[in-house]
């Protein structure tokens, strides 16, 4: 084989190899498509949840903590109405007091009425 034979069969392997290449970089370049493609739709999801989550906010804001607020508000005079619970306890102390005396004196009574 002469140099001229040699020159020609590096230059083949040369073009099968730039066509290989070639061939390489049109896949990289459709892969790098679809990718775009792909990640355009992942933006857009991501807008449409951005959305969803102004929205959920919002919602927290006007109706959520609206209400929140007035069931504090509900909890509070209710809790101003009702008795202390010491004075519940005293309260109780003297109503067992006076059912013990009512009925000390309901026995004398009775025996009031035995006697006569």
């Amino acid at each position: 084989m002469n140099n001229e034979e040699k020159i020609l069969s590096l230059l083949e392997k040369m073009d099968t190899r730039q066509t290989q290449s070639d061939q390489i970089l049109a896949q990289l370049t459709s892969d790098m498509s679809d990718m775009k493609a792909r990640m355009d739709k992942l933006d857009a999801r991501m807008d449409k949840l951005d959305a969803r989550q102004a929205k959920t906010e919002i919602t927290l804001e006007n109706a959520i903590v609206t209400r929140l607020d007035a069931l504090a508000e509900g909890q509070k005079a209710l809790m101003e109405t009702l008795a202390p619970k010491s004075r519940v306890e005293a309260l109780e102390e003297e109503v067992s007091m006076l059912k013990s005396v009512i009925r000390i004196l309901s026995n004398d009574v009775a025996e009031l009425k035995k006697a006569q």
